[in-house]
């Protein structure tokens, strides 16, 4: 007998937004006070997700779990696992130590395939859709990972260049690589990325850009857990080192120890990297509200 798996949403919402200039997890975009996040915990729902698990600090705790509470009372699971540095960590060390030391804090409460999504985003009803229906059938220990691709055209800012993973894709749309860029805009039609040397590198037009939405099995915690004990003997003392994900999945792709599927549904995404960006993503839920894509107040 084919049981369709359970399936779990994971929010990162552990970060410092510096470039934002605050808690931008925490920052209210809905008319009722809705938070980014509470449209993702509302599209997963509406996906078929079955509890949600979200990663934040210490010190954002009870407003998280007090936010939650309000809007989502009793109708969705939600979690929380708290990111915090290892003990044997410098003091002087105040940056958080990346999504992939993120991801690990939620090992016990984390038993399904699941997804990984930055809490500071707005991926669109289609990824989650899209993302349900793979790991529905995925079994828990496979080695089979997912990520939603973007056109990385419909992901760039008005406001200035943007960094983004740019993915490369074997015949089967499966990920050969994830190439970190940092100065990506249109320059004379072109796509193009402005390298640290002053050169540019152009960027087929058709890429898709990653955007962390991942899909895991829990096939990836033991993995993450020998990398990252790796990493933190070799980086103790680097002030800004950060484990992150899209290294750890293409350490495993390299090893040949899993396959990443890329799911072409990425339709909709918009993100405040800067603050200028949020009245733009005000305006953009407010439209989905007044087409009816969501509620006016999530929390009825």
């Amino acid at each position: 007998i084919c049981t369709m798996s359970k399936t779990t949403l994971v929010i990162m919402a552990a970060g410092m937004g510096s470039r934002y200039g605050g808690v931008k997890q925490a920052a209210s975009f809905g008319p009722s006070g809705e938070w980014l996040m509470d449209y993702a915990i509302y599209d997963a729902q509406q996906a078929g997700f079955n509890d949600v698990v979200i990663i934040t600090r210490k010190d954002l705790l009870n407003d998280m779990q007090e936010h939650m509470d309000k809007i989502w009372g009793n109708r969705m699971q939600i979690s929380f696992a708290i990111q915090q540095p290892p003990a044997d960590a410098p003091a002087s060390r105040t940056k958080p130590w990346g999504t992939g030391q993120a991801i690990l804090a939620t090992k016990e409460l984390v038993k399904n395939p699941f997804v990984v999504i930055n809490a500071d985003d707005f991926y669109g009803r289609e990824a989650y859709v899209s993302m349900h229906q793979f790991l529905s059938n995925c079994d828990n220990n496979e080695p089979t990972f997912s990520l939603v691709g973007y056109p990385l055209e419909n992901t760039l800012s008005d406001i200035g260049s943007v960094s983004r993973g740019v993915c490369a894709l074997n015949e089967n749309n499966e990920l050969v690589s994830i190439t970190e860029m940092t100065q990506i805009d249109v320059r004379d039609g072109l796509l193009q990325n402005e390298n640290a040397d002053g050169t540019f590198t152009d960027i087929p037009a058709d890429s898709y850009a990653s955007m962390n939405f991942w899909g895991f099995t829990c096939f990836l915690f033991e993995e993450l857990e020998n990398q990252w004990k790796t990493f933190f003997a070799k980086n103790i003392d680097e002030p800004k080192a950060e484990f992150l994900i899209p290294t750890v999945v293409s350490t495993m792709m390299k090893e040949g120890k899993i396959k990443v599927q890329l799911l072409p549904d990425g339709k909709d995404w918009c993100g405040v990297t800067y603050s200028e960006e949020k009245d733009l993503v005000i305006a953009a839920l407010r439209s989905k509200i007044a087409a009816g894509i969501y509620p006016d107040d999530l929390s009825k």
